[in-house]
């Protein structure tokens, strides 16, 4: 077919050029990288509140480094980790050892050292001239045998990820090379063809005769005897678009993804009936995994012992995407408030709205038939005396619903 032996490598660099594996990897780091993140304390009788005033939660939540925003650089802290599969991101403390920024490098230009005889690591960034301990640096691997080092998808995969990279390359240098085929002209002529020479001059006539004034290709006029046979070597019948789909298929697996939520429109999803059912199943089984390991890491490397059993420890915020439509987040909503759990003010919150005046909203309000079950006895046996009173210990107060 003209074409030469075609030999090709996985790497991180050629694998992003898949359209498939960078469509993934953009769709989960951006995902990721665009939820809120912010730091918390648990305090009783009020739950987890947010610690604005923290250090960490101005870098968490407004910017990393001078010349990061968060989304910034959680995505290229994320983009490193799943392609090569670790990251590392420097923490620089101020005067206080309280973090001041968060920047995150390259993982080519790291060189991760392990001291066997303390068993810690070390991460050499030979450009900048310097050497961080572990427990200067957020830390991120991917899944590894031995969980210290994280090992690249690219790496578990490769087999996969080269077939899709040989088959492209195959289609490139086939269209490229002119080897498409669409059929076979005999001409009469080549009959008294003698040498490779005069060979060639038919050859040329024929290519001639296709082509427009233009310069492009249309239609043919021949000599009688001159015959054109359809021989149907066509791409789309053959195997090929068959190997593109499945490499498709193999390289979204890798991530637990569904083409769909990708773009790609021609499939069908089997993950429930709409986006509500496939973003519950994206979010619990890829992004919370992926968030824990960040979440966790930086709360031991960015809060001290004392701040930890004082409650201390950072959350990413996924009820963006659990919100469903609006049918089911206001019916939700309603029945958070009408059981007691929401008060309206805290459902409020949700839809980002101001609590209501005179703190009307700032109190619990629950079903008024509803009877503790240590009451139960009593509230049948005054139903069966005929008294319609309430039982003991259970009193309306003012402004309760009927």
């Amino acid at each position: 077919m003209g074409l030469s032996d075609i030999h090709v490598n996985a790497t991180a660099e050629n694998a992003m050029g898949i359209a498939t594996f960078y469509g993934c990897v953009k769709f989960i780091c951006n995902q990721i990288a665009c939820l809120p993140y912010n730091v918390l304390r648990y305090e009783e009788g009020k739950g987890s509140v947010r610690q604005a005033d923290h250090p960490l939660d101005y870098i968490l939540g407004t910017r990393f480094n001078k010349n990061m925003g968060p989304f910034v650089a959680k995505r290229a802290l994320l983009l490193n980790c799943l392609v090569h599969g670790w990251a590392v991101a420097e923490i620089v403390r101020d005067e206080y050892n309280k973090p001041f920024e968060i920047i995150p490098y390259p993982t080519r230009q790291v060189y991760l050292l392990h001291h066997r005889e303390t068993d810690s690591y070390f991460f050499n960034i030979p450009h900048l001239n310097k050497t961080l301990t572990q427990d200067n640096v957020i830390f991120i691997r991917d899944l590894s045998f031995d969980g210290a080092t994280g090992a690249s998808v690219i790496s578990w995969q490769e087999q996969t990820i080269e077939i899709d990279l040989t088959a492209k390359e195959f289609a490139h240098a086939y269209f490229k090379n002119g080897t498409f085929m669409g059929g076979i002209i005999t001409n009469p002529a080549m009959a008294n063809v003698k040498t490779k020479e005069d060979a060639k001059r038919v050859k040329s006539d024929v290519v001639d005769a296709f082509k427009s004034a233009g310069g492009g290709y249309g239609f043919a006029v021949f000599a009688p005897g001159v015959n054109y046979i359809p021989i149907g070597i066509n791409p789309a019948d053959s195997k090929l678009l068959e190997i593109f789909a499945m490499s498709d298929k193999d390289i979204a697996k890798m991530w637990n993804l569904s083409l769909a939520m990708i773009g790609d429109t021609e499939v069908q999803s089997s993950w429930g009936a709409g986006v509500e059912a496939m973003y519950t199943i994206l979010t619990n089984s890829v992004l919370v995994p992926i968030a824990k390991q960040v979440e966790e890491e930086i709360d031991y490397k960015c809060f001290s012992r004392a701040e930890i059993k004082k409650g201390f420890f950072t959350r990413h915020n996924f009820r963006g995407l659990l919100r469903g439509d609006f049918k089911t987040q206001s019916e939700h909503l309603r029945g958070m408030v009408k059981d007691g759990i929401y008060m309206p003010d805290e459902a409020r919150e949700h839809e980002d709205m101001a609590p209501l005046p005179n703190k009307t909203g700032a109190r619990a309000y629950m079903n008024g038939t509803m009877t503790p079950l240590d009451l139960m006895d009593e509230v049948l046996k005054q139903k069966i005396n005929g008294n319609t009173n309430s039982p003991a210990g259970i009193q309306r107060g003012e402004g309760d619903p009927e």
